[in-house]
């Protein structure tokens, strides 16, 4: 038996070298040798030694034998990483419903935490070679003729990035392509997924073919089809719309740095995505007029303003020489993004108001996260309650910021106007001040009791202000009561989900 079991474990091992080898994955050298010499020559001296000759006649012997095969061989074992390799030897299949592009879309907007996630995936690169350029920080400004509030990167996160979406798409394919062990399928759509029981096994594409898998993941946008063929639930609220603006030259007051500006019936999100490229999200409310001529119309009447020259004038040719782009803005609320034998990343698992553009980087930490429950848990459902479980502490802090900061960009009453002038003053006073809030909207900071904390200093700097108006003071405090109110529901609710989650061992 103790033969077989050497013989078995050396030989699974070195296929596993040779399976790692033809996809491209050199193994360590050094990793083989811990596992042959210590790991398997541990236990061949053990069973093949004095304490397995002798341990059905003397109990200290049968003692040292069981405590070494315990707690000293698996150790020994582990050291030559043989799961690392099991899973080295992995293939991977992406499918992706077309060949082409979305033409929805003309850039993206990447903050440093997303951007460094890239580079520990080795896609920084290409997407640098794709064109994108460099994003410092944001600049807010609170209306026509205001000052403006600069709120840079903190130098330790490094630098954002923008970047045109089809040259993104170019370079992430080629990327992907480019890796053994994973194949790239274009122009072929899930219609649904496969099941054994309760647990997904895979998917069936739109020709009817069938592919199984270990790990199913569905990274197909807000509206999945993954997401509704898993059965996961999801609260779909219609916010707004975006008409979309591309124009060309060095039109933004700062140079390097992402732009909101207020003072319209919704906040104007701007930022550079290659060089000398500018790109527009106007965001404009559900009553605003249908038909491309009644929209310009209302954007010219009603945002024009918003926007300083020369970009005002370049923004309103562009709509005008080109058919109008726009899109519905939701936000997406899940309650899991994980089932036995697949999960969700990305918009497929739910997503915010566009405004802090954090859709890559929180797509970004998805796959990071789930990467990391992976190695540590392994392809099974722990590691997907993990993913699950981490995946939320980060989203629900970015929903609950989203919607309190989209509100108070709107003013749309005399609490929320209150608030907006409070936090600008808040921002102009202290560089720290400033760098907290950044780090809440990069995703830097995804802990709610900052963002709270942060919340209650702007709603004391805003009181500060109206005291001598008790109206406003009333609207200010009853605002700021129903957000802060808001977040504790949503927190003591996802508490109480991961309180109720089983928790088993490793898969």
């Amino acid at each position: 038996m103790t033969i077989a079991v050497l013989v078995g474990a050396a030989l699974a091992y070195a296929l596993g070298m040779r399976r790692a080898a033809r996809r491209g994955t050199s193994w360590p050298a050094h990793r083989a040798v811990l596992f042959y010499a210590l790991g398997l020559g541990s236990y061949a001296v053990i069973e093949l030694g004095f304490l397995g000759t002798w341990s059905a006649e003397l109990r200290w012997a049968f003692v040292a034998r069981i405590a070494l095969l315990l707690m000293a061989v698996p150790a020994l074992i582990a050291l030559g990483r043989p799961l690392d390799l099991a899973r080295a030897g992995l293939s991977v299949t992406v499918l992706e419903s077309h060949h082409g592009h979305d033409p929805r879309f003309r850039g993206e907007l990447i903050h440093p935490r997303g951007v460094r996630a890239l580079r520990s995936l080795g896609l920084e690169s290409a997407l640098l070679q794709g064109g994108a350029v460099p994003v410092q920080g944001f600049a807010v400004t609170p209306g026509p003729g205001l000052r403006t509030a600069l709120l840079p990167y903190l130098e330790r996160w490094g630098q954002g990035l923008g970047v045109d979406h089809q040259r993104m798409v170019a370079s992430l394919r080629e990327a992907v392509r480019s890796r053994p062990g994973i194949t790239l399928r274009q122009g072929e759509p899930v219609v649904d997924v496969l099941r054994d029981g309760t647990r997904v096994t895979g998917v069936r594409l739109r020709n009817g073919e069938t592919l199984h898998a270990g790990l199913v993941i569905g990274a197909d946008g807000r509206q999945s089809k993954v997401r509704a063929a898993l059965g996961l639930e999801a609260d779909v609220k219609l916010l707004s719309y975006s008409v979309i603006a591309s124009v060309q030259g060095a039109l933004l007051p700062w140079q390097g740095f992402g732009h909101v500006f207020l003072g319209a019936p919704g906040p104007v999100l701007a930022y550079p995505y290659g060089d000398g490229l500018v790109r527009l999200c106007i965001d404009v409310p559900l009553e605003a007029p249908r038909g491309r001529g009644p929209m310009l119309k209302w954007v010219e009447q009603h945002y024009a303003a918003a926007m300083p020259q020369p970009l005002r004038d370049a923004v309103l040719s562009s709509l005008a020489a080109h058919p109008l782009e726009a899109c519905a803005t939701h936000s997406v609320h899940t309650r899991d993004c994980v089932t036995p034998g697949a999960a969700l990343v990305g918009d497929a698992g739910g997503c915010s108001h566009p405004l802090t553009a954090t859709g890559m980087t929180a797509a970004m930490n998805d796959v990071m996260e789930l990467a990391q429950a992976l190695t540590t848990y392994g392809p099974g459902d722990r590691a997907l309650e993990v993913y699950q479980q981490r995946r939320y502490r980060f989203v629900r802090a970015r929903e609950v910021f989203t919607e309190a900061l989209y509100d108070v960009f709107r003013a749309t009453d005399a609490g929320s106007e209150a608030l907006k002038a409070g936090t600008f003053e808040y921002w102009r006073r202290s560089s720290a001040a400033r760098a907290r809030s950044m780090g809440i909207l990069s995703g830097e900071d995804s802990r709610r009791r900052t963002f709270v904390t942060e919340y209650a200093k702007v709603t004391g700097r805003s009181a500060l202000r109206t005291w001598k108006q008790p109206a406003r003071t009333r609207a200010l405090l009853t605002t700021s009561f129903l957000r802060i109110r808001h977040t504790a529901v949503r927190t003591a609710v996802s508490w109480a989900r991961e309180r109720r989650a089983p928790r088993r061992g490793p898969a």
